[in-house]
Parts: C-alpha cells; structure tokens; sequence
C-alpha cells in the first residue's frame, strides 16, 4: 500500500446525531436546586431536582408564554416560571397558576418531558421515540485510581471532535513538548472493525526521553495503547506504561450541528504516587484540550468557508478514515444494517 491514498475523502458535513441513543446533559454535581439549561440536538431543555434529589428534564419552554423555565426557580418538586408563576412537575404536569379564578381548572397542556437517568456521576438524556429504550452505557469510575474530569463546549460538529480524539499523529504537532515530542518513531496500528464501532491498538512506540510527557516512560521504555470509537458519540483511550495506566474517556453531546459539549473523563493509576500523577495528569490535559479545542474551531470555521472534500489523505490517517466509516451507522441499533461493507481490519504503519 502507498504511502499516500490517492482516493479522494471527504471529510463528514457537519450533521445531527441519531435522537434514538442516551445523551450526557450535564454531570451530577451541576445539577442543584437551581435549574440548568441545557441543549441536545438543538433541543433547549431545562433540567432541576426535585425534593427527592430525582433528576428531572422538561422542555425549556413555558408552554403559557413561551418564556424559558430555566429562568425560573424550583418550588417542591415542580419548577415555577419567572413570568406568571405556573409550576409545572417532572412529568410535564401544570401544578400551579397563582392567578386562577377559584373555579377555573389547572391547564391541561403539558410540558414535554423526556427520559433521565443519572449513572456514574453523569446525567444521561434520552430524546427518541422508543418508550423502553436500551439502558445507557456505563463509565464506572475503577477502585484505586484518581479520576478527574473535564468540560468543554466547542463550536465544531461532533465527528470532528470525535475525529481529533482518536487521531495520535497530531500530537507531536499540534501538542509539541507537552504530549509527544516531533514525530520520530515508526509505529504499527491494527485498526479492528469491531460491533460497536472501532479498536485501534498502536505498538512500536518507546519512550524517546524527550521533554513532553511521555517522560515518564523513561528511554526505550515500550508504551502501548488502544483508542477505541464506540458509536454514537464516545472516543476511550487507554495507555499503558510500565506499571502505569491512563484511561481517557471523551463523550460527545451535539448542541447543534456546529457545536458540540465534550464530557472528558480520566483515570490514572500510577502506584505508589497515583494522587500526585493525578494532578500532573489533570493539568497537562487541560492545556492538551484547550489546544485541540483552538484547532478543532479553526478546523470548522475553514471548512464552513471553504467546503469541499480533504485533498490529501496519508496513511497516518487510517484509524480517523475507519472512524467516519463507523460514524456513518449512527447508532448501535443501526450498525448492523448501516455498517461498512468492506474489509473488517487493517494494519498501517506511520512515523508518530
């Protein structure tokens, strides 16, 4: 195979994700007694809890005057709105409107109102049509390591953001002496078609003692790492240096088309000074995303300006071509029908 694919790709137009998967609306400890706008699939929602600590998620829209419900406040287990007072309840429900005659009846119009589960300190959404739809995944936080997380809102499409996360060729480049120094080292990726999307599994790469935070590792030391895209929406990488491990996990909401909320979260296990590699890790990360996040908006604006396909392609770029591939079958209970039809593997080499 040729260094250089001559074959035309086109890069993905930036577009809404499949409504019938489970969206992270915000993480456990945003949500309080004050409500929190969100927005899914340019879907504004208001989510608040009730006495009970339960999560609730309505539409952010007063249905009286259309004013926002996350202006409001909440009152027992009902949110109020700020113009007239009506409450309305986790179910949609009107429960109040202070200024009734006394034989007039409550209104009957509800709220849409939509489905919540709160797992693994995250706030999952649901917005599709099935009315017992497939549990949302689970991330669950493993005993022993530290874990820290980190929130960014971009305005870039989520294929784009999900294509930087598993793309490592970047990081000697665009992370230059924080993550990976100038690209150097032969590496081998078996890229694995797999139910749930794709597994990319990189050998070759050492530790080459340069001043970036593969250091660590040590000279010669082997450093070996998996990226895996699980449709709709998550990119999970996972590192493993001598007895140190790193899991990265990135999840995607799609606001808009063209803006996308990232849930990051990681796990560092680094015996015996797991705490400390945890904070080291926790600060060199959050440069790493706000270099992607300057890239990644730059990225989208260009091709919002420019349009047309990507005219080069090379084979470093092999895993984030499987990626939009993946992409493309929207959600698991597609894959099987949409999935792509050609080979189900691959194995390239490129200087990382």
């Amino acid at each position: 195979m040729s260094a250089i694919r001559l074959e035309t790709q086109k890069l993905i137009r930036p577009m809404i994700c499949d409504p019938e998967n489970w969206f992270i609306a915000a993480r456990s400890d945003q949500i309080k007694r004050r409500p929190l706008r969100r927005i899914i699939l340019e879907r504004p929602l208001v989510l608040f809890r009730e006495s009970s600590g339960r999560v609730s998620v309505l539409e952010d829209r007063c249905p009286h005057k259309h004013v926002a419900l996350s202006l409001g406040r909440v009152v027992g287990d009902s949110i109020e709105c700020p113009y007239h007072g009506l409450c309305f309840g986790g179910d949609g429900r009107c429960t109040a409107q202070p200024s009734r005659a006394p034989d007039e009846p409550l209104p009957q119009k509800r709220v849409p109102h939509f489905m919540v589960v709160e797992q693994d300190d995250w706030i999952w959404v649901y917005l599709g049509a099935n009315p017992a739809p497939p549990p949302p995944p689970r991330y669950e936080k493993i005993l022993g390591y530290g874990w820290f997380e980190l929130h960014n809102l971009m305005q870039a499409p989520m294929d784009l953001v999900l294509e930087n996360g598993l793309d490592c060729s970047h990081t000697g480049i665009a992370h230059r002496g924080l993550f990976r120094s100038y690209p150097s080292q032969l590496v081998t990726s078996s890229i694995e078609e797999t139910a749930t999307g794709i597994r990319v599994r990189t050998t070759g790469e050492r530790g080459s003692g340069g001043l970036d935070s593969m250091v660590l590792a040590g000279r010669g030391t082997a450093i070996e790492h998996i990226d895996a895209f699980i449709r709709p929406h998550t990119v999970r990488v996972d590192y493993w240096v001598r007895k140190a491990h790193f899991i990265t996990i990135l999840i995607c909401t799609p606001e808009t088309a063209s803006r996308t909320r990232v849930y990051t979260r990681q796990g560092v296990l680094m015996p015996p000074v797991t705490a400390l590699a945890t904070l080291a890790s926790q600060l060199v990360t959050r440069k790493i995303v706000s270099q992607d996040k300057r890239i990644l908006e730059n990225q989208a604006a260009q091709i919002e300006l420019f349009g047309g396909p990507s005219r080069i392609a090379t084979m470093a770029d092999a895993p984030t071509t499987w990626l939009r591939r993946a992409f493309r079958a929207k959600s698991p209970a597609s894959a099987a029908t949409n999935a792509y039809p050609g080979p189900r593997g691959e194995k390239v080499h490129y200087t990382l």
